[in-house]
């Protein structure tokens, strides 16, 4: 009976706010308010109708009474989002800050990794990595005819070997507003990118998250971020949905509540690779470098979180996105994607080097590269996205190109022992990588650069 009645109310007051009937529509939230009393969506709605009929003080309880709902229910970012609100209307009421507690979704995202955690650290221990995601360092001249790489010297954890779900390999559905069913449920939020940064955080990192970031709202059109431009925000998508592509994509990547947008400003001096654009109506946080970069530095740890959401990102990204995972079904892919690690190669690191066989499979992702002829003339740069390094394995010859690294680069290695075991699993890899290189034009993959007498690539 309430179920049915709960129908008809929504019916409406879909109809009220259609018609600008607000006062009306004010009773209905009121009415649904009462018979679910744990739904947040009603206060949160509510308290945006009172701003609106010029009530602000009555819209501070209702968002305040929001807050703690989203919160219980480990919907963390909204929670964060509605304390926002709060504070842009009343700067005095900072102290709805302490109901954004991240306990429920903390155990949301510890259930949904399926990992064990260690009670004093902020990421599970298999995924620490280091403060750099670890640095290239080649062997040297006595590695024979392959040029290797081993970690750095003083390099403190493993490098980041990724554990993806399901959700992040996929565009995300299309939410409506219209009611509590439409919008993703917590459990699927856990899954994806953004959940590390208010989950696995301790409370006082978070509250300072949330009161000096700032919010950021859309019309369906606007530009969350455009393509060039100085990378300095890390983006929470709190409600609704981007369009995301960047120059080396084929398709657009479709990012929408739980997902993290900009984040290229993880990285010093670099610009984002892509546009980001709002589908819907679209809110988000926008988190500044600069408030990361003090978080990081009073709390060291909360780096290992970043790089995390950095790698599961691009990682994430290519697979759904590259035609060299075309072939594979959605299992395979998951699979494929925990095979890769995070690296970073220094500015004028030899990458793959003329002569000598490579021993990963490189994709740069951040960065700028550029490719030269054995006799040291300059081919051109190197388009992010592509593989590097797997013709050599596949052939077992050398490198006919070394490629270096212009600035600072992070990208994404497939030892070879790996790369093998993958081929070996699936034949129909090679055949599929062999017609991928017969398409030089392919502006996310090539087995070489582009032909070698075009400068530019």
């Amino acid at each position: 009976m309430s179920s049915s009645r709960s129908r008809n109310l929504r019916e409406k007051l879909h109809t009220a706010l259609r018609k600008e009937r607000l006062r009306e529509a004010l009773g209905h939230y009121e009415t649904l308010e009462l018979l679910e009393p744990t739904e947040p969506r009603w206060p949160h709605r509510k308290g945006d109708l009172l701003k609106r009929l010029g009530r602000p003080q009555q819209a501070v309880i209702a968002y305040e009474r929001a807050v703690g709902l989203y919160a219980q229910l480990g919907f963390v970012a909204r929670a964060a989002a509605m304390a926002k609100v709060v504070i842009g209307i009343d700067p005095d009421r900072r102290d709805v800050l302490e109901r954004v507690t991240p306990n429920v979704a903390r155990e949301l995202h510890r259930s949904a990794r399926g990992k064990g955690f260690a009670a004093d650290t902020l990421t599970p221990q298999a995924n620490r990595i280091s403060s750099d995601a670890e640095t290239l360092v080649d062997h040297g001249p006595a590695t024979g005819d392959t040029l290797r790489f081993s970690s750095p010297p003083a390099a403190r954890h493993l490098t980041l070997e990724l554990v993806l779900s399901d959700a992040e390999l996929q565009d995300r559905p299309e939410f409506s507003e219209e009611g509590p069913s439409e919008r993703p449920s917590a459990e699927h939020l856990a899954q994806l990118p953004s959940m590390p940064l208010f989950a696995e955080v301790p409370h006082s990192i978070l509250s300072r998250i949330v009161s000096e970031s700032s919010l950021v709202d859309l019309e369906p059109g606007q530009h969350l971020i455009d393509r060039g431009t100085t990378a300095d925000a890390l983006f929470v998508l709190v409600e609704g949905s981007v369009q995301a592509i960047r120059a080396a994509d084929v398709d657009a990547v479709v990012l929408s509540e739980g997902d993290v947008v900009g984040i290229s400003c993880l990285l010093n001096r670099v610009c984002y690779e892509g546009d980001a654009t709002a589908r819907t109506k679209l809110r988000a946080l926008r988190i500044s470098k600069l408030l990361l970069d003090r978080l990081v530095a009073e709390y060291p740890n909360l780096e290992d979180i970043l790089l995390e959401i950095l790698g599961r990102r691009l990682v994430g990204t290519l697979v759904r996105t590259s035609p060299i995972f075309a072939s594979f079904d959605a299992d395979t892919r998951l699979k494929v994607a925990g095979m890769f690690e995070v690296r970073r190669a220094n500015e004028g690191t030899t990458i793959l080097q003329a002569g000598k066989k490579a021993d990963g499979l490189y994709i740069p992702m951040i960065g700028a590269l550029t490719a030269f002829q054995p006799n040291g003339d300059e081919i051109g740069s190197l388009k992010l996205g592509r593989a590097l390094g797997q013709h050599s394995m596949l052939t077992r010859t050398p490198s006919p190109i070394t490629v270096k690294a212009e600035t600072d680069v992070l990208l994404l290695r497939m030892s070879a022992r790996r790369f093998h075991a993958l081929v070996a699993a699936h034949p129909k890899m090679v055949a599929h990588l062999e017609e991928l290189a017969r398409r030089p034009s392919s502006p996310a993959f090539s087995l070489i650069p582009e032909p070698l007498h075009k400068k530019g690539a």
